[in-house]
């Protein structure tokens, strides 16, 4: 039986929770992914003995950890904001792993790699986050949520308390483009290294060796042109994302900021006939 968008719901459980029946609590944790992959990658090498033939039935030694790579696209909701806790700015969430269900299925100990969210008028706000699970489900069938996703929240939802482009307020980005902004884009990225101990074939943690964050905005004009260390914040750079009815995502909208001290690295600017001058600024936030 094939399985429907309707049957496999995505759900973000509370930070560092790892046991298979905690660390959801219900709806709350009900996000409304447009689209959901995951990727499963075990690594082999061949055994090759000296002085014998590869057995057809034993060719493979595995030289590496299973892991799980998930990439998940939302739409943003102001009463959907408990499945992101994992960007919240405490240190205590920068550096968790959190359980990610897709349908029935849970994937434990997922950190998240790379976050990005992009906003642009007349267009829902979108983010996309990929993570890698540590300790993913196996030797079990992909299933399906054998409940309605109206059992878990109350669905449909309405277009209406979705955060749009045009919806949204930019501060401060005329200090360094025109006032008139068509595009941004927020990238945060994190840089890991798993933990490996004696006695596990998987990796026990990951160690958060930094945390770089990007924005790029779309304008049709620059303050300044950088110079050779490009140009630095003198005023804080945040974008508030709110629905039609302004209710405001304040957990999403806290992490898309560009603090004093971030730096302009690069900037482009373009014209075309029968066109007005479009540039593009991006800035880069060394965070951790």
């Amino acid at each position: 039986m094939s399985l429907s968008y309707a049957n496999t719901p995505v759900y973000i459980g509370q930070i560092n929770t790892s046991a298979v029946n905690t660390g959801f609590t219900g709806a709350v944790d009900y996000i409304p992914a447009t689209r959901a992959s995951v990727d499963f990658s075990s690594s082999s090498k061949p055994k090759r003995n000296l002085g014998v033939d590869v057995v057809s039935t034993d060719q493979f030694t595995v030289d590496q950890a299973l892991t799980a790579n998930i990439s998940i696209d939302s739409l943003l909701h102001p009463d959907l904001e408990e499945g992101f806790r994992y960007l919240s700015g405490t240190a205590a969430a920068q550096d968790a792993f959190v359980p990610i269900r897709i349908g029935e299925n849970i994937y434990k100990k997922c950190y998240p790699q790379n976050v990005s969210i992009s906003v642009e008028p007349y267009q829902p706000a979108k983010i996309t986050a990929s993570f890698v699970s540590l300790d993913p489900p196996t030797g079990t069938k992909l299933s399906g949520d054998s409940r309605s996703l109206s059992q878990t929240y109350s669905y449909p939802l309405s277009g209406d308390n979705f955060v749009y482009g045009h919806t949204c307020s930019v501060t401060n980005a005329d200090d360094v483009v025109g006032n008139v902004q068509s595009q941004i884009n927020f990238t945060r990225s994190y840089n890991r290294t798993p933990v490996y101990g004696i006695g596990s074939p998987s990796p026990t943690s990951m160690l958060l060796d930094g945390i770089e964050e990007d924005m790029s905005i779309t304008s049709t004009g620059l303050q300044n042109f950088i110079n050779l260390s490009g140009e630095t914040l003198g005023s804080a750079i945040s974008v508030t994302l709110q629905d039609t009815d302004d209710q405001i995502n304040s957990l999403i909208s806290s992490i898309i900021e560009m603090p004093v001290g971030a730096r302009v690295v690069s900037q482009s600017a373009g014209i075309s006939e029968g066109d007005t001058v479009s540039t593009t600024v991006t800035i880069k936030n060394i965070k951790l």
